[in-house]
């Protein structure tokens, strides 16, 4: 029995229950398994699996797909909100790319939970339409990363100006303390930008697919989805214990 209690109330079993326990947590999740079972799909076949196999993988990629689709109804508001707070930022830039950002991914989402109510066979579009639907989806999804990604640069620019500000300032003889205090604040900002920086470039690459800019196989794109879901997943899992402590 001792046994037992220590395996169930494992802080680790914990952690992990803090973590399903919250939307952004186990979409990621299944969006790493969604995009594995991609690349196993693809691989499978290339290695001359049988149909069975490769008909499995790809149907369990299908399901956790419509899942999520359904899991993110109604989230488009909650980017619609982040665009109106985002005209309350002061730097031009910032709200530009804000509210770009947020925009392409509420138009994203409504476009995508068209496609899970075709899907899901609730309202059915003929062909075309379907077809328009999904190309919308990725040219907002495209969007919406590009404007994070413009962001990112654009805040790793004014971080490096401030680090040198900071620099310069404590090499003229202001106090240490307070400019090493500084710097590593600043050090810390860079690397979490830097950290969704190589993020979008990554996830861009899959809405990039469906609209042709790319040849890239599945395989790539499902090793791409299982990178990014794993990144994101680390995001939550910081945000979720860190606001636990």
């Amino acid at each position: 029995m001792t046994v037992v209690h220590q395996l169930v109330l494992h802080p680790a079993v914990t952690a992990a229950l803090k973590v399903g326990s919250t939307t952004v947590g186990r979409d990621k999740l299944y969006r790493a398994v969604q995009y594995y079972a991609r690349f196993l799909a693809y691989y499978c076949l290339r290695k001359g699996y049988s149909k069975e196999t490769v008909a499995r993988l790809q149907a369990l990629k299908s399901t956790l797909g419509l899942s999520r689709k359904l899991m993110r109804i109604g989230k488009p508001v909650e980017h619609l909100q982040a665009a109106v707070k985002g005209l309350d930022l002061t730097d031009p830039v910032l709200k530009f790319t804000t509210i770009g950002r947020q925009l392409g991914y509420a138009g994203y989402l409504v476009n995508d939970t068209l496609v899970w109510l075709h899907s899901a066979k609730v309202r059915p579009f003929a062909p075309a339409t379907f077809a328009a639907i999904q190309q919308r989806a990725a040219r907002l999804w495209f969007t919406g990363i590009a404007f994070s990604i413009v962001s990112s640069v654009y805040k790793l620019y004014g971080l490096q100006q401030r680090e040198q500000a900071v620099s310069h300032g404590a090499a003229a003889g202001e106090k240490d303390g307070a400019a090493k205090a500084d710097l590593r604040t600043i050090k810390t900002q860079q690397a979490a930008v830097r950290y969704q920086l190589t993020q979008d470039a990554l996830d861009i690459l899959i809405p990039a697919g469906t609209l042709g800019y790319h040849s890239l196989d599945d395989g790539t794109i499902g090793l791409v989805g299982t990178v990014t879901s794993f990144m994101g997943l680390r995001s939550q899992v910081q945000k979720v214990l860190g606001a636990s402590k």
